[in-house]
């Protein structure tokens, strides 16, 4: 009994895979055994990845792994982790999915990409608009489960703050306060923190009325950072799943190795 409890184990262990998210923030690390996460985790640094990889790959005996990034100063980590496993970056190139009708799929985010990806995992047969809440606020449809048509970009709640800031004399840097509400503020600060609060909640609003007149039954689903502040919006067909874009990472390592 306990040789054959040795072997499951092991058996176990070699069907992890890694999986590398470099965001313009942050950086995700997550270990998938089909179908699950069995473990996941935020970095800030490069030298924390590299003890993270370091970590994960003999604890979990991973051979595989996908890297998505963002970044442009991602090359001497991206050579040092391909040392220790067969990575896969990734890149439009790949065996994907899903259908890329995007007319510059060289120009596409891998963030963006691997969110579509994953909803094409987590919401199968159906016409799903992602929206990721995080540095910029992205909005991507993917309908019949396959096609991926392409999407928008806007600015995100902390940039908006940010924006505001930088580009007036005197406005203060100010962040979300999620228990300020009203279509008005009686100090300066609340006016720019209602501004932008509202200004987003209205926008998001206006884009899932106009796709879902554009598609029949969608699905909305909200991911990214800042996806906590919509959590009103959340209802019927409105979801929020903050690791979509790992499930699309791992379903595309599985299919390019």
């Amino acid at each position: 009994m306990v040789i054959l409890f040795y072997f499951c184990v092991e058996s176990y262990l070699v069907m992890a895979n890694l999986i590398i998210d470099l965001g313009n923030t942050r950086i995700k690390v997550f270990v998938f055994d089909e179908p699950d996460i069995v473990y996941s985790s935020i970095v800030n640094d490069y030298e924390k990845l590299w003890a993270e990889n370091t970590y994960l790959v003999d604890k979990y005996n991973i051979k595989n792994a996908i890297i998505s990034s963002v970044r442009d100063d991602d090359k001497e980590i991206i050579s040092k982790i391909e040392n220790t496993v067969n990575l896969v970056q990734m890149s439009t190139s790949l065996k994907l999915p899903v259908n890329i009708l995007y007319e510059t799929p060289h120009t596409l985010g891998q963030d963006r990409l691997a969110a579509v990806c994953g909803a094409s995992v987590l919401y199968p047969c159906n016409n799903v608009l992602v929206i990721d809440l995080g540095t910029a606020i992205t909005y991507d449809i993917l309908i019949n489960n396959n096609d991926y048509l392409g999407g928008t970009i806007s600015l995100g709640i902390g940039t908006r703050f940010k924006a505001l800031h930088n580009f007036t004399g005197k406005l203060p840097l100010l962040n979300i306060n999620t228990n300020l509400n009203g279509v008005y503020g009686k100090t300066t600060n609340e006016a720019v923190i209602l501004g932008v609060q509202n200004g987003i909640m209205n926008e998001v609003k206006g884009v899932i009325a106009a796709y879902n007149k554009e598609f029949e039954d969608l699905f909305v689903v909200f991911t990214g950072g800042e996806s906590f502040f919509f959590d009103n919006l959340i209802k019927n067909r409105i979801f929020a799943e903050p690791n979509i874009a790992m499930f699309g990472l791992n379903k595309i390592l599985k299919l390019n190795v």
